[in-house]
């Protein structure tokens, strides 16, 4: 079947509006147009090797895959590939052209029979050692950790917010993982693959990272947003902030006054009320300045925050935390709330998903001292009400109450404040058992330059974001952070092109692979002055 179709609201409606459609609206058969001219003459003659990406219908993603597949397939000599994993071995044509614009072919992956009696016997002989949790957690195959990635997916894919190893449904999960990991590990075993990128590094669709990182292939996840270099040592991006102190006493002294008054400004704008702060994925504000009924008791007894997070977004995606998942976190701060004259008080950000809210409600009522808030309730009126100090797991709350003068304590090493010491950071379970059995005693000494300068480095001076899309952070958040996951940012994207910002991409991703440096950064830019970038009104 021919036609047009309109653009979709997101990824998540891509499949079903996709399939048996040839031609895409006009943005995307603009882009298709555009990638045609443009990448006309980046394939290799004579290839020698692979670069695969793992297929997405992510348009920014797949934007930024048109520049990785020329950049990664001329330093590799390489024909590029994306691959499809999953039990539906269509693809659809539009996304083939699409693909095939910027000299990409798609390819779905098959399991043979010697595998599939292989992942029969791994599951047979797995499954009875997987009695606890942690032994989920702890999963590895050959030396090869994927425990958390299967963990993680089972709770993302049923919407559940912990493991039972004894749930059917795991039992499912266990040997998907299964699958992907014989499938990947003989793939690359039989192929001459010179690079893998990979949308996510959590998930069943990070297997094949673990497996090519092991096999000393250049791994990366790239997308408009930035590109990271995955390594043994750095299994997940976004983790630039345990070197903030350094980078920041790196940066000159302009750019750090710049930095700081923006990061001031930024802030406030934030607690102002004002939506999307550096955070375009969000939709409603957890500091408006409107009122409710008073939801804190008016006694003199100390009143703890738990700031939750949504139980199946991933909880070990910037590594591992003190508990497996925030359902045993909860459960644990639960029995610690029957050992304490503490008052409990639990809220989810008004962002939260439905499905948590009926989870908590049930974990809640197990515990007389907790008390659930509703989600609308603003911090600004919690705090005036009396909430003494807050408890989150890696959340941004730990940002945003040091900057309101509260203490915040985490409970994963992993969480992106650990390197500033305006949050309190148990490093075991035990020394975190001991921190809220005492919170009178506990004392922090919350200094706002740091405060301030994490701030700036988290979200003002590196601006990865800019490397494809100048103003990417902009467009997201004038068009919404959903809304941006369709095909007019293809339009956008091909209005805003020119030779030169094109070339400038190019080298911008060339100097980053080149240098094998973990993240992505304005040093790798073309642009950069080499006397050092000049702060502007817009960032560095």
């Amino acid at each position: 079947m021919l036609g047009w179709r309109s653009n979709q609201p997101g990824p998540g409606s891509w499949r079903k509006h996709r399939k048996g459609w040839l031609f895409g609206d006009r943005a995307e058969e603009n882009f298709i147009r555009h990638n045609k001219r443009v990448w006309a003459d980046s394939s290799p003659s004579l290839p020698s090797g692979e670069v695969l990406c793992e297929f997405t219908t992510m348009q920014p993603s797949i934007i930024a895959y048109s520049y990785f597949a020329h950049v990664l397939g001329k330093k590799h000599n390489a024909r590029v590939l994306s691959y499809m994993f999953g039990i539906d071995k269509s693809i659809d044509p539009g996304m083939r052209r699409l693909y095939e614009s910027f000299n990409v072919e798609i390819f779905t992956c098959a399991i043979s029979e010697d595998q599939r009696d292989e992942i029969g016997n791994l599951y047979e002989e797995t499954l009875p050692r997987l009695i606890t949790k942690q032994d989920v957690f702890n999963f590895s195959i050959d030396n090869i950790w994927i425990g958390d990635l299967l963990y993680d997916h089972h709770l993302r894919r049923y919407k559940v917010p912990t493991v039972d190893v004894k749930d059917s449904r795991f039992k499912v999960s266990l040997r998907e993982a299964l699958t992907q990991f014989i499938y990947w590990r003989d793939y690359l075993r039989s192929h001459d693959v010179r690079a893998l990128n990979v949308t996510h590094c959590v998930y069943l669709v990070a297997i094949p990272l673990r497996l090519s990182i092991d096999a000393g292939v250049p791994t990366y996840q790239c997308n408009a947003q930035g590109c990271y270099h995955l390594s043994e040592e750095r299994l997940w991006p976004y983790s630039n902030f345990y070197s903030y102190p350094a980078d920041f006493a790196a940066l000159s002294q302009d750019e750090q006054q710049v930095g700081i008054k923006m990061a001031k400004e930024n802030i406030a704008r934030r607690f102002d009320g004002e939506v999307g702060v550096n955070m375009a994925y969000s939709q409603k504000s957890a500091y408006t300045s409107k009122r409710i009924d008073r939801v804190l008791s008016t006694t003199n007894k100390l009143k703890v925050l738990i700031a939750m997070q949504c139980f199946f977004d991933s909880p070990n995606g910037l590594g591992p935390n003190l508990f497996v998942d925030f359902y045993e976190w909860l459960k644990f701060l639960g029995g610690i709330s029957n050992q304490t004259d503490y008052e409990w008080y639990l809220k989810t950000h008004p962002d939260a998903f439905p499905e948590n809210i009926a989870i908590l409600e049930k974990m809640v009522a197990q515990y007389p001292k907790m008390t659930m808030i509703p989600n609308e309730v603003s911090h600004h009126q919690l705090i005036e009400e009396g909430i003494d100090v807050a408890l989150t797991v890696y959340g941004t709350i730990g940002l945003e109450y040091a900057a309101l003068g509260l203490p915040v304590i985490n409970a994963s090493t992993a969480n992106p404040h650990i390197a500033y010491n305006f949050n309190i950071h148990p490093r075991t379970f035990e020394e975190y058992e001991r921190t809220l059995k005492n919170l009178e005693s506990q004392k922090v000494k919350i200094k706002m330059s740091e405060v301030y300068e994490y701030y700036c480095m988290n979200h003002i001076a590196e601006r990865k974001d800019t490397w494809l899309i100048s103003d990417y952070s902009n467009y997201m958040s004038n068009v919404g952070y959903a809304e941006h996951f369709n095909s007019d940012l293809y339009q956008y994207f091909v209005d805003k092109f020119s030779p030169d910002s094109s070339n400038n991409s190019i080298c911008w991703l060339s100097n980053f692979v080149e240098s094998k440096d973990y993240s992505m950064g304005r040093k790798h830019s073309n642009m950069v002055d080499p006397t050092g970038l000049k702060p502007s009104a817009n960032g560095f």
